[in-house]
Parts: structure tokens; sequence; C-alpha cells
């Protein structure tokens, strides 16, 4: 009925160059919105939001990051009790904030003009900084007064295909360059030149809960914990209910879920918009989110960090912890628990090995 495994239907350098695609025009507007308010913050107001100002400041130091499948489930009775710090995506600061936990970084990954509005708009995020890039929604840059902490975003663009230049004009030959390269001067040769002063770049792993790795991991946090990064919908559940005001009250969602075939018949509410596919443990997930799993294991091998999953959805190749036990231990006591070098190497490229066949049909 479902597509079986977490093989993906197009390669990865074709799902790519979709997304740089549909994103470029926005990043491309947004960071030129952003340019003057970054400058007065930085260099005429002398506030030191650089990113590179942070490296290794927070050794030793535990964190949580959460992403917003159901098994985010599990944390939320214990956030008063977490006395860590917290990296969430924006979509889930208003949630975090409700049941009792003021997340210290709240990543603003994507340049949607709603993003401020529809998640930021209207709460106390005194105590809360604001992880993002100059490519990323210039509202929540403009309106955002607490603290920031800017980086940014790495793309290395690189020749996927080989062309046949057999009776091809050299004006031909260039488009097709330039087609398969997008991105290269924006990301390797304009953006690094004209944000110099920021000075740290992280590279662009797919979604928010990859970046916040790399950043919570920049920054010398360790170990980290995920929870709610499901990557998929167990027992066909949309995602974790979100709590957020409106016109100044708080409102709960409801639970949600996934249409889907059973037993014959569709069940569930809420279409996917997306082919549904089962990953390698049962889990209900999409290309998508395959494909977040694939970026998740490539940060994992390059960065190396402590990283420990207390979700409970597509990832089964890192170590796995109760959140109970961490929150109780206040995320020490792991020591045990911690993978070498090559152990981390071994398990990402034991997935990548597993995930070279690409569907075509």
């Amino acid at each position: 009925m479902y597509r079986q495994g977490e093989h993906l239907k197009e390669s990865q350098d074709s799902r790519n160059s979709s997304v740089l695609l549909s994103w470029m025009e926005r990043w491309v507007t947004a960071s030129y919105s952003n340019y003057d308010r970054i400058v007065k913050e930085m260099l005429r107001d002398k506030k030191d939001y650089s990113l590179l100002s942070y490296e290794n400041k927070h050794i030793g130091e535990s964190a949580i990051i959460v992403g917003a499948g159901i098994s985010l489930g599990k944390l939320i009775p214990l956030l008063k009790e977490w006395k860590g710090v917290i990296f969430c995506p924006e979509s889930l600061a208003s949630t975090l904030l409700y049941y009792g936990h003021r997340p210290e970084y709240i990543c603003l990954f994507d340049a949607g003009v709603t993003a401020y509005k529809m998640f930021l708009k209207g709460y106390d995020w005194t105590s809360s900084t604001l992880v993002t890039h100059p490519s990323a929604a210039p509202e929540a840059i403009e309106k955002w007064k607490g603290s920031k902490i800017y980086y940014l975003m790495m793309h290395f663009a690189h020749m996927k295909e080989k062309i046949d230049q057999e009776n091809k004009s050299l004006k031909e030959i260039e488009k097709e360059v330039k087609r398969q390269v997008i991105g290269f001067d924006f990301f390797e040769n304009i953006n690094p030149m004209v944000y110099a002063f920021i000075g740290a770049s992280i590279l662009n792993a797919g979604c928010v809960v990859n970046n916040a790795i790399e950043i919570a991991n920049f920054m010398g946090y360790g170990p980290l914990f995920l929870c709610g990064v499901d990557f998929g919908h167990k027992d066909w559940i949309m995602r974790y209910p979100a709590a957020k005001k409106v016109n100044g009250k708080w409102q709960k969602d409801e639970l949600s879920y996934i249409e889907h075939e059973e037993d014959g018949k569709t069940v569930g509410e809420t279409p996917l918009g997306r082919e549904i596919l089962i990953g390698d443990n049962g889990t209900p997930t999409t290309d998508e989110q395959a494909e977040y799993k694939l970026a998740l294991l490539s940060v994992y091998k390059l960065d190396r960090p402590q990283l420990f999953d207390c979700s409970d959805g597509l990832i089964t190749e890192l170590p796995k912890l109760d959140i109970v036990e961490v929150v109780e231990k206040n995320g020490r006591g792991f020591e045990n628990k911690y993978r070498t070098n090559e152990e981390i190497v071994r398990s990402a490229d034991a997935y990548f090995n597993r995930r070279k066949t690409v569907i075509t049909e």
C-alpha cells in the first residue's frame, strides 16, 4: 500500500536543487532587506551578535533540542524541572513557554514573511536569544528586541551531472553549468563578503533541528539530547499539539491524525499533502522527513557531538535515552554511553550505505 523503506524517489542532489530554486529569491531578498539593520546592530551599535563569539563558551553544559513530533509529549510535563538550556524552532517557542520553560535559544531558519507574526509576536522573550541569519524573515529580525546570535548559511554548490558538450554552443554549456551550481555566487561569494563581520557559517542542513545541533555543538554544549525529533508520524499523529496565543488568550490545538488507509478504509482527518512511506522501523514518514534524517546523520558524522535521541520516531542510529532520566540527572552522568569518533562515523556510514538505493519508479 505504501512505499517501504527510506530510499529516495529522486537523488539528494535533485532534491537540494529543488529546495534552492524554491527558496533562493526569498533568501536573497531577505539578505538585502536585513542588511542595514544588522550593520547598525553589529557595527554602529557594537552589539556582539556573532556566533563566532560563542565558540566553545558552554563546554560541559548539556542542552535539549526539540522538534514537533508527538514524542515531545514526554518532555512537556518535565519542562519546569529542566535546569539546562533548550534550543527550539520558532514554531515551538510558544508551546514551551505555555508549559513552563521559556526557551533559551529560539532558532529562526525560515525566510517566510509571516514567521514573526505567526510564532513570536505577543510574547515575553526577554530571557530568550534569537538564533538566526541575514536571510531569515525581515520582520522577525526588525521587531525582535532581545538578544540575537547571527550566523551565515553555508552551502557548497557543485556539478552534479556530466555535461554532454557535443554539438552544444558555449552559451548552452554555460547555461547548464549555472543551472547545476545554483546559489554558488550567493552562498560562496556575495553573502560571505557583504556580511564578513558576522564571521561564522553553519552548513545548511535542511531543517531547524539539524542546524541547531551544529550551533549548539559549536557553542560547546554537550551532551545534546533530542526530544520530539521524530522525523515521522508514530500512530499516524501529525505532530504534538501546539499552544499559542490567539487575540491575547492561550489556545491549544487538538490532536490531529493523518488521513491514511487502514484495513481497506480511509481513516484520519488531516491530509498530509505528501506521499506517505513507511520507514525502516515501521514509522510513517515522507521523503522530506527521511531526507532530514539523512542530513542529521551527515551533521553527526561531520561534527561528532555526543548526541542522544530521546524521541520515538524514525531515528534508530543514535544512542537512546529516556528523557525522564535525562531531566532527573539534568543531562549529566551518561559518559558510559558516549561514542568515540570512530563509532560515530561508523554508525553514520552504515546508514548512508543502506540508503544508497534510489527509487526510480
